[in-house]
Parts: C-alpha cells; structure tokens; sequence
C-alpha cells in the first residue's frame, strides 16, 4: 500500500475531557482552560490513556492542567470535534462536580484558568457541538449518576472517514542498563533489573496504542537489543528489523539521515537508541512546532523514554527540523 494512502491509529484520535462545574454566589460556573498557546479556552482533555476509562483519564486531565479535582459523572453528556494532527480528533465530554480547587498544579505555568457562567462559556470556547454541551449542562447535572465511571469512546468507524494520511515516528531510548563494568565494552552493556521491569510497562503501553511500525531501525548495543527483544510482543514478532551498529554513536546530524534514507513506501518507523543522540533528535524533530512540546522533550530523555511523533511529509528525505508534532511523550515511571 502506497504510504500516503496510510491512515494514522485511530487511538491518536480518541480524548476524553470533563466540564468542572460548581455552584457560585451568582448560580452555577463552569471551569476553562487556556489552550497551550493561550489563544483559546478550552476543556480540560486528553487522549484516553492506558489502563484508565475515558472519564478516569479526563479526570487525570483535570488535575494537570486545571488543579481540580472532583466527581465525574458516569455518563457523557456528549462529543465534539476538532482539528489536529491532521485529522480531526472526537472529545467525548463528563461533567466533573468540583470538590477541590488547588492554588498550584502542574501546568499553572502555560494555562490559565477560569470560573465563568454558563453563557460566557459557551460564548467562550469555538466548537458548535461543545457550545451546545456546555448550555445542555444544567439539564445533565439533574440526571446524571455518580456511579463508577464507564467508557464511552468514540467508534473506529465514526473516526476512519475523518483521518488523513500520515507517518508515524516512535523514538524509543534503551532501558535502564547496567553499571558500567571494567570487563565489558559500553557497546556490550546488558540492562539492569530495573532496565526489565521497565520493559513490561513499555510493552503494555505499545499493546495499548497498537503500535505496529513498519521498520525498526535498532542500534546493535546489547541493552538496546534487548529492550527492543522485550516489546515484540507488542509491536510484532515479524516485524522487519534493521541492527545498525553506528546508531551507538551517531549524534542527531546522523540518525536524521537515517530517517531520510528511508523507503517512502514505510508510513512508521520505530528508532531504539541511545541518549544523546535519540534525545536531541526528537528535540531537532519537534523543534518550534509548539513551545510547550519543546519544553517537554527539553526536560529529559531518560532510560525507557517514548517518543510518538507524527509528521505528514510525503518522502523521507525531506524530514527535518521542526516538521513533526510531538503526540506524546511517555516514560515507564510513569506508566
């Protein structure tokens, strides 16, 4: 199949966002964000992340970029779209009753908040659909169930006609290795025990994500062949492997050529590497596409650390700097 003709995974499509309500001295407010940019007001949101329902992820959301915390409800009060990574993403949307406000969160240095009426709000934010959610609330607030939340995601076949082709690029550093010893070469470096238990987390996150890369290009170290050993299961015991020696060594300048050297027939390509070289790529990659991204991926690149990548050119030799958007970036700390 001809690679502009791949569609990205629908999981890059799928978020999951809660409206923070409450009640105010004036009636009832609803909470909003400012995008990453501070150009819009915005849901707390994000993709539905492994091992979480859609409202447990969105509630994770919430806390992150809003500092509250709360009750979600167990039933959506709907969807919208809107337009990113080339394609259009479906938000599926529960009401969160606000029980904690904190005066310090993770994301207070990029976004802003702030408690609005209903009508604000909804003059506020941009999409029709979610206009329409945020006026619909009151009517929800009667009826909803502050059951165990359930997921409610969005159908593969309701998002399949709205993606456009695209290429995927999953920049993956090496477990934990091992101390260096006097007896053995850097290049002959085996992982270390927690090097593989952080394997088991990369595997479950890559089983989630349905991670299937046409190619892996693995620098033949010991500890990255082993890493790369412990998630194909994951990925696919077939899938077609290349072991090249120089990427223990090449900086960024090299390893980008390696991308540019690439079939244009191959719409994902996984890289397992070494820090610096894999770090500064995906920095290189990224670079001025979105300031909070590049802030992310500056923060470190530690053993274990995933890089998804999305980059919609039509021939690899014409990757490079600041062409891709950074869609995620895990470590299995985290996990």
């Amino acid at each position: 199949m001809a690679s502009e003709l791949v569609h990205l995974p629908d999981w890059i499509y799928r978020q999951s966002a809660v409206l923070p309500y409450r009640q105010g001295p004036d009636g009832l407010e609803v909470l909003l964000v400012t995008s990453r940019k501070g150009t819009r007001w915005v849901l707390p949101k994000g993709i539905v992340e492994p091992g979480l329902t859609a409202p447990q992820s969105a509630a994770k959301e919430a806390r992150e970029e809003a500092g509250v915390e709360g009750q979600v409800g167990a039933e959506s009060l709907g969807s919208y779209r809107y337009r990113k990574w080339g394609g259009t993403c479906e938000v599926e949307v529960f009401p969160m009753a606000v029980r904690v406000v904190k005066d310090a969160w993770p994301e207070m240095q990029t976004r802003r908040r702030e408690w609005m009426t209903l009508c604000e709000a909804s003059k506020r934010v941009n999409e029709t659909k979610l206009k329409e959610i945020v006026r619909r609330l009151p009517d929800a607030i009667d009826t909803a169930r502050a059951a165990k939340p359930g997921s409610a995601e969005p159908t593969d076949q309701r998002l399949a006609a709205t993606h456009r082709p695209g290429r995927m690029i999953y920049l993956l550093r090496h477990a934990k290795a091992r101390r260096a010893d006097p007896n053995l070469r850097d290049f002959e470096r085996p992982l270390s025990p927690r090097g593989e238990r952080a394997l088991e987390k990369l595997r479950r996150y890559l089983e989630f994500i349905e991670s299937k890369p046409d190619l892996v290009l693995c620098s033949s170290a010991t500890r990255a062949r082993q890493t790369l050993a412990g998630i194909l299961p994951a990925i696919g015991e077939d899938v077609s492997t290349t072991f090249d020696p120089l990427i223990h060594k090449l900086g960024e300048r090299g390893l980008l050529n390696r991308l540019r050297q690439l079939s244009d027939d191959l719409a994902s390509v996984m890289m397992v590497g070494h820090n610096p070289g894999i770090h500064a790529l995906a920095l290189r990659l990224v670079g001025g596409s979105d300031p909070k991204d590049c802030e992310a991926i500056k923060k470190g690149f530690p053993a274990g650390a995933l890089a998804t990548l999305i980059w919609r050119g039509r021939h690899w030799s014409e990757i490079g700097p600041a062409t891709c958007d950074l869609h995620s970036l895990v470590v299995p700390r985290r996990l």
